[in-house]
């Protein structure tokens, strides 16, 4: 501290020469900077295009999306109609909060410089009168806020309480990164994909998220399930999707995250009590996908999901979060590469067997499990979140070129338990193809036999009921 006084003196008052004084070196966080600056304009990346389009004198119809938060109001710009016509928008921007309408405007530098130094507003404030004034669109003419900036700062000044005439000043924040991309290399190939993924449930809520995040650029959702409280305990959605289906309440929070993700929603159960032409829909749509995720942990669900994998040849991954939460199953499917997925289920239940040691779980869906005496085990929203994620890492590989995972199945342990000794072990398991040889053209035929027969047998019971 000594030395660094004398630094700074020295540097101040040297002996020879003028003083000067020396740049401070005092550095902040933005969380420290913005920690009582309430109020805050959010600015993108590509706020550059609309600086640069709008012109001084004149002022552009505008409208920020606000949300008030207990110790902040955040505001973002939605739209600014440019004196050509045109619409300038921020890209990959959710559709979150209060939709208001006002004013941008372009002032000089001196101008810009002498309302932000303003505390009171009243520049601002006489400036949003005086531009409200000369535009010709009076929808726009009452209204309190005005975006302002001299062609490289941008500040939104507002008059939130109309009884008031205090303007408040949102403090401009950059939301974006200007370094390196915090994703993998080669992540950017999955904005051009498409992913199904069938059962909304505890583990396929996390996996559609976290695609999502990695910037998967659509998904199918199919699920039939409502969201209830008791989901609340392991589903990756919260209070705001009680009651609604899951596939809506996904959707909504894959959008939340990922806002430029297109998704499609079938509100099905693949193998219940629905028509014919809804289920042959919703598995060419399941066809159409570069990845198929089945989350669902049915058989049934399962087999259908493997035979169209193999028929259109597409990728497909599936999970299971063993009852109790002492673990889980991960496995995918290449086609061209990896034996079918009916086979390696074979493979990972002879696997299974071998361990000579009985399953202690209860039955599938099932997350508990009685261990002797003891008390019972249920699997919580950190055991399903593990091998969820698991599943959706697994996912990412498939669709960035399927080299990450030399096994293509892996059965992980988070508890001591049945076959584990301890949590975190990860067994690889390998299927091979039986010794009988199957033509290809015989099992496509079988395959597409066994979608036509399951179908028709769905149409009947729908019929009947």
């Amino acid at each position: 501290m000594i030395r660094s006084a004398f630094n700074l003196l020295s540097a101040e008052s040297p002996a020879e020469g003028p003083a000067r004084q020396v740049p401070s070196d005092h550095r902040l966080t933005a969380g420290q900077e913005f920690r009582w600056k309430s109020a805050r304009l959010l600015i993108p990346w590509d706020i550059g295009q609309l600086l640069s389009s709008l012109g001084e004198d004149a002022p552009a119809p505008a409208e920020v999306r606000w949300t008030y938060h207990p110790h902040s109001s955040v505001a973002a710009i939605k739209k600014v109609v440019l004196a050509d016509g045109t619409e300038w928008e921020p890209s990959n921007f959710p559709k979150i909060g209060t939709v208001y309408r006002g004013i941008a405007a372009r002032v000089s530098a001196a101008e810009y410089r002498a309302i932000v130094e303003d505390s009171e507003g009243t520049l601002a404030a006489t400036l949003r009168d005086k531009v409200a004034g000369e535009m010709s669109l009076v929808e726009y003419a009452d209204k309190e806020f005005i975006i302002v900036t001299d062609g490289e700062g941008v500040i939104l000044v507002w008059q939130l309480l109309p009884q008031k005439p205090d303007m408040t000043v949102f403090e401009p924040l950059r939301i974006d990164d200007e370094g390196p991309s915090r994703l993998p290399a080669g992540y950017e190939a999955l904005a051009g994909k498409k992913v199904a993924i069938i059962g909304c449930g505890s583990a396929g809520s996390k996996i559609a998220a976290s695609l999502a995040r990695d910037g998967v650029g659509a998904f199918l959702l199919i699920d039939d399930d409502l969201y209830l409280r008791d989901n609340l305990v392991r589903n990756d959605l919260d209070w705001r999707s009680v009651g609604v289906h899951k596939v809506d309440g996904v959707s909504r929070r894959i959008r939340a995250v990922n806002p430029g993700a297109k998704v499609e929603v079938r509100r099905i159960r693949l193998t219940g009590q629905e028509s014919a032409a809804s289920a042959a829909s919703a598995l060419d749509q399941v066809a159409a996908c570069d990845l198929i995720v089945d989350a669902t942990a049915e058989p049934n669900v399962f087999n259908l999901l493997a035979s169209v994998s193999i028929t259109a040849k597409k990728p497909m991954v599936w999970l299971e979060v063993f009852a109790g939460g002492i673990g889980g199953m991960v496995a995918r499917h290449l086609p061209g590469i990896d034996e079918t997925p009916q086979v390696m289920r074979n493979a990972y239940n002879n696997w299974c067997r071998s361990r000579a040691v009985p399953w202690i779980g209860a039955a599938a869906g099932d997350y508990a499990v009685n261990i002797g005496n003891g008390p019972v085990l249920v699997a919580d929203d950190a055991d399903a979140s593990v091998i969820a994620a698991h599943a959706a890492r697994m996912a990412s590989d498939v669709l960035t070129g399927g080299s990450g995972f030399p096994h293509s199945m892996y059965v992980v342990s988070l508890r001591a338990g049945w076959i584990f000794d301890e949590p975190f072990e990860a067994y690889p398991i390998d299927a091979e193809a039986p010794e009988a040889e199957v033509d290809p053209e015989e099992r496509e035929q079988g395959v597409k036999f066994l979608i036509e027969d399951i179908l028709s047998k769905v149409g009947d019971e729908t019929a009947a009921s």
